[in-house]
């Protein structure tokens, strides 16, 4: 299965320039706890999740109402192809300790593919699974 059947498409994101609190208040809106920082068009730049937030304020005491995004973001981060296979992502997420991964097509981000929507489909995949089986020892 490919990346692309599975990711997201509903993109959460902020200019580099957002603040702290405008990106808590997109994630709260959107009920996401990342968002990816993008500009030029949709090229990645970073991305800010709620724990990164949240040490920030919290941790390090830097003002939300004035802390820009591209202060805290994870610069570089950890990125997929589309066309790129489910399993081969789920190892990238495992090498990276990480549990979401934006998704490219070039530079471009266009989806978001999390482990849960992995496990989601696996489950999903599994429970076809049982039921053939018990509909075959049925007949059998």
């Amino acid at each position: 299965m490919k990346v692309k059947q599975l990711m997201h498409k509903d993109l959460v994101t902020i200019l580099p320039a957002a603040t702290l609190h405008e990106a808590a208040l997109k994630m709260k809106e959107m009920k996401v706890g990342t968002v990816l920082i993008v500009e030029n068009g949709g090229k990645l730049k970073g991305i800010v999740t709620d724990r990164d937030i949240s040490l920030a304020v919290a941790a390090d005491a830097k003002d939300p109402n004035t802390t820009r995004a591209s202060e805290i973001m994870a610069s570089e981060p950890v990125s997929i192809s589309f066309d790129a296979d489910v399993d081969y992502a789920l190892r990238i997420m495992s090498q990276q300790n990480v549990r979401r991964l934006p998704v490219c097509e070039k530079e471009r981000v266009v989806g978001i593919l999390s482990a849960a929507d992995v496990a989601t489909e696996l489950r999903e995949e599994m429970n076809q699974f049982i039921g053939l089986e018990e509909a075959f020892a049925k007949h059998h």
